[in-house]
């Protein structure tokens, strides 16, 4: 009985120990998140629902705990390499140039190399890479197509379009709900997988 006692006083401290490296991993991550955001505006960063969708999609679609905090750190941080874009392209409210464009679409391999050295983060970085993947194969920055594409940056796709529909841009006025699920489902196996649309 003293063994089994000392046994479980030594799983409940382990388990004390790892919720508080999650809330210290979290809290790193927030404030990683507050860093890029101070160089962007905020008309031009995603709402403060935009983790939650993702995370609620995920769940919605049966993903495990692990893939579910990959998706939540994902979604937090996919736009940390867009750190390294100039201010007046991320910011601009015309249409880009194909030369502001080529810059815009190197954030993700920005973003992958500024985070892949933090181990916690490592299964979230192919869901940072492959955000901007279209279904059909026809987005950036690798030209994934379908199951190629990891589901984690799937779901992204379609909360990121959903989000900017629903909250707008500086450069994209603001539609309703009904309207952003219509054009979402419009593009379900071209720039989305259908089952994260359904």
């Amino acid at each position: 009985l003293m063994t089994m006692g000392e046994q479980a006083v030594i799983g409940i401290r382990n388990l004390q120990l790892y919720e508080e490296q999650q809330k210290i991993i979290l809290g790193s991550i927030k404030s990683l998140v507050t860093l890029f955001d101070t160089r962007v505006p905020t008309a031009y960063t995603h709402s403060q629902y935009f983790s939650r969708l993702a995370c609620a999609i995920g769940q919605e679609m049966g993903l495990d705990e692990k893939s579910i905090q990959s998706l939540k750190f994902a979604s937090l941080l996919h736009d940390a390499g867009k750190v390294e874009i100039p201010l007046e392209i991320l910011t601009k409210q015309a249409k880009l140039t194909p030369e502001e464009f080529t810059i815009i679409k190197k954030h993700p391999l920005k973003g992958a190399q500024i985070l892949k050295h933090l181990e916690a983060l490592r299964p979230a970085i192919p869901i940072i890479l492959h955000h901007h993947e279209k279904f059909d194969g026809t987005g950036y920055p690798s030209r994934l197509k379908k199951g190629k594409i990891p589901l984690g940056a799937r779901i992204m796709a379609v909360a990121d379009a959903f989000e900017a529909m629903v909250y707008g841009r500086p450069y994209r006025e603001r539609i309703s709900i009904a309207d952003a699920i219509k054009e979402i489902e419009g593009k379900s196996e071209t720039q989305f997988d259908p089952k994260v649309v359904e």
